[in-house]
């Protein structure tokens, strides 16, 4: 085999220079690139951040805190909307329930039915200061309220009234004052509580007549014959009767009284021979109306203190619709309802005679009645 012989290599070393040209032309190209790359990026942005933002704005692109919101949803105002509207509509249907109206906001007055152990006096007692402080002593024991009769059936008057009207009818047969006569009373450790007959007054009647009931055709005053004395009455629906007792009412209450008793609140029996010739009221079958009419009156003028009206048991018992009408319709906070050992044992039917208005038994006698039903009473010996 023949070995071809190896040439000698020459190595050709490069000049110092050429290599720093290298140095030179790369380290260029690098510079080159970046200022082209900032270029091209400043071009880029300011061309395509009005781009971006408007694909935003369109919700092309889904950012970091949309993927939180996915993963972890946070509040929003959505649900806080929702509760307002929720509890809004809460508001109004409570607002809206229907409930039935109260005693109190059907008649328009506060009931007040206490608890009552009285005794009325006699209107001899109110003669004098003397009188009347013999007439306390010898109450009973255990009473706690004392009725004091101020205007009787007739018209009279047991104190020394400031109502104009009452002196010139000549009604004042006293001379102690409202004050005076609540004053003892107090000092006694009673409740005072006044007393008035309305409508059974000859005295006013006389000296007022338009305030009373007339003949139509004769203009004659009319006159109750069904009593051994003849007797006039005031027509509740008259502006002269509801003055005169609203006065009345409203002197009472000055003096402090907290509970007025009203009696004689009614119509007379008129023969039904003699409706044809009278008012209209005589005879209309809603006629209470014109009682409901003259307490609202008196109650205006004295707000404070309440009404209780008296009327007899027997005329319940018997159906009598003028106090049937009185205990159901009539604006009083109490009924004081009559009763004597003859009706004793209807008891339980008077003490629920009415549905809207408080019952205290007025037991006619000079002792309290042995009977666990009857736990307010008024001994009233005068009626007995």
């Amino acid at each position: 085999m023949k070995f071809k012989p190896k040439g000698r290599k020459i190595y050709r070393r490069k000049d110092r220079f050429e290599h720093l040209k290298h140095v030179r032309h790369n380290t260029f190209s690098v510079i080159l690139t970046f200022l082209l790359a900032g270029a091209i990026g400043f071009v880029g942005y300011s061309a395509g951040a009005p781009i971006v933002a408007f694909l935003q704005e369109k919700n092309f692109f889904i950012t970091e805190s949309d993927n939180n919101n996915n993963s972890e949803p946070t509040e929003t105002t959505e649900p806080e909307e929702n509760i307002e509207i929720t509890e809004t509509t809460e508001m109004i249907e409570t607002t809206e329930e229907v409930t039935e109206p109260t005693t109190e906001e059907r008649l328009g007055f506060v009931q007040k039915a206490p608890d009552m152990q009285g005794y009325e006096l006699d209107v001899s007692a109110l003669i004098t200061e003397t009188a009347l402080e013999q007439a306390l002593e010898e109450l009973p024991e255990g009473l706690s309220h004392v009725l004091v009769p101020l205007k009787i059936n007739g018209g009279d008057i047991y104190y020394a009234t400031a109502v104009k009207d009452a002196i010139k009818s000549n009604a004042v047969q006293a001379v102690l004052s409202l004050d005076k006569i609540y004053e003892m009373i107090s000092a006694k450790g009673y409740e005072p509580v006044a007393v008035i007959n309305t409508l059974q007054d000859d005295n006013y009647a006389k000296n007022y007549s338009a305030s009373s009931y007339h003949n139509i055709n004769t203009g004659e005053i009319w006159e109750d014959k069904s009593t051994v004395e003849t007797r006039l009455w005031l027509s509740p629906e008259n502006s002269l009767t509801q003055d005169y007792l609203s006065a009345i009412a409203e002197e009472i209450e000055q003096a402090n009284f907290k509970i007025l008793v009203c009696e004689g609140l009614s119509f007379p029996n008129f023969p039904r021979s003699e409706l044809d010739n009278l008012e209209p009221v005589c005879g209309n079958t809603e006629r209470y109306q014109a009682l409901t009419e003259l307490l609202v009156s008196m109650r205006a003028s004295a707000p404070e203190t309440a009404i209780f009206v008296r009327i007899n048991g027997d005329d319940a018992l018997f159906g009598d619709l003028e106090t049937m009408y009185a205990a159901e319709y009539l604006p009083a906070d109490c009924l004081l309802v009559t009763m004597h050992t003859g009706n004793k044992k209807d008891v339980e039917k008077l003490k629920s005679l009415s549905t809207t208005v408080p019952i205290i038994i007025e037991w006619q006698g000079e002792e309290a009645p042995q009977s666990p039903k009857l736990e307010s009473y008024i001994l009233n010996p005068e009626n007995e």
